[in-house]
């Protein structure tokens, strides 16, 4: 539904990137192309196409500009033309067509690029797409599960399971095991918490009593993790800096209304208890994994250079810790 952003900063390609990386890297040793910036024009110059959903796919269509002035209407069109195989990738292919074509055929002014699109091969594809996962490609034997930061823990080698928006407190209560998929891992890492600094902990009665018995369970957690399922090591990643107040988010960042909860003091003392709790209780084949402080500014805040442009709350790729996947980018 849109092109492939070429800006290293963007968090909806960083994900596009790790998915082309992974396929690139396994075995199979498949080429791959990234179609950044929708430039390809003829898909059938390909053997398959490999269809990216975003990251944050929730169900529905979201158009801007209505089925009047969609901007994007091209990839529609490229793709109904396409002959070849059709991978989904992650979820089961949307039925884009079902979605989108109603609302074409009762809008008397919609866009005349929409009369190019094939809607009865569209549909085809859709129920024909092989749904693929990204993480059967890789053939390394470690995981990094997370929220939606989760993606900055990628490296070449590592499967990667990444939720959006769930709370740390939410994945205690399914189990961290639950986001696992195999019965043993070389290493795991996990990276769940900022959600709950920003939102949720600051809410609670006794914050700070809230924040210690949190990490206590999140320690307790990984090392059931470490001892189930044979980890040389479970790594947890402390959470995120916190930005400057000013910083502007989109409304699916918002809980209640708000960006977030609590003054920048408030959440940070809590983030700095938060990893005190880590430290305290890691030990016994649990580590913890330290940010940089070269990610600060000069206030102690997370600085904005090395975040997501032009908002929104993740780490831009060039700031990736392991692995940044720049060549993808380079590569014309």
């Amino acid at each position: 539904m849109a092109p492939i952003s070429e800006r290293m900063s963007s968090h909806r390609a960083a994900q596009a990137v790790i998915y082309a990386d992974q396929i690139a890297s396994s075995p199979n040793g498949w080429d791959v192309t990234v179609n950044f910036g929708g430039a390809i024009e003829d898909y059938n110059a390909y053997d398959i196409v490999a269809v990216y959903h975003g990251n944050d796919w929730g169900g529905t269509v979201n158009m801007f500009g209505g089925v009047k002035a969609f901007g994007n209407i091209d990839q529609l069109i490229r793709l109904s033309k396409f002959k070849g195989k059709v991978w989904s990738l992650d979820i089961p292919f949307p039925e884009y067509s079902k979605m989108i074509k109603p609302r074409v055929d009762k809008e008397p002014a919609a866009h005349p690029d929409w009369k190019q699109i094939d809607w009865h091969h569209l549909n085809t594809i859709e129920n024909s797409a092989i749904t693929t996962y990204s993480n059967h490609f890789d053939h390394g034997n470690s995981i990094a599960i997370g929220d939606s930061h989760g993606i900055s823990m990628y490296r070449r080698g590592w499967k990667i399971n990444s939720i959006p928006y769930k709370t740390l407190y939410g994945a205690l209560e399914l189990g961290l095991a639950s986001f696992l998929s195999a019965e043993s891992y070389e290493e795991i890492e996990t990276y769940f918490g900022n959600i709950d600094i920003r939102h949720h902990l600051m809410r609670q009665p006794d914050p700070k009593l809230a924040t210690v018995n949190l990490v206590k369970r999140y320690v307790d957690e990984c090392r059931k993790m470490h001892r189930s399922h044979g980890a040389k090591v479970v790594r947890i990643w402390e959470p995120l800096p916190i930005e400057n107040e000013s910083r502007k988010l989109p409304k699916t960042g918002y809980y209640k209304g708000v960006p977030f909860y609590g003054s920048w003091k408030e959440r940070n003392q809590i983030r700095d208890l938060f990893i005190e709790e880590l430290h305290r209780n890691c030990g016994d084949g649990v580590e913890v994994f330290q940010w940089t402080s070269k990610l600060k500014n000069s206030a102690g805040e997370l600085d904005f250079e090395f975040m997501e442009k032009p908002q929104s709350v993740h780490l831009s790729r060039a700031a990736y810790p392991h692995w940044t996947g720049k060549e993808w980018n380079l590569a014309k």
